[in-house]
């Protein structure tokens, strides 16, 4: 089962202070970054293609 993953996860991870946990976290980062490419860069065209038509 594939689960999102949040930054709340990370810190979770990191908070525990198990390196196993925190190396299974990281790949798991790693692979929900690779499957989801840049997020960050689409986010910022969505909000700008609300503002578009909103403005209209």
């Amino acid at each position: 089962m594939y689960l999102p993953m949040y930054a709340a996860s990370i810190r979770e991870a990191i908070a525990s202070n198990d390196v196993e946990k925190m190396k299974a976290t990281a790949e798991q980062a790693k692979k929900t970054i690779k499957e989801s490419g840049d997020i960050s860069l689409a986010l910022v065209e969505l909000i700008d293609a609300i503002d578009k038509l909103e403005k209209k």
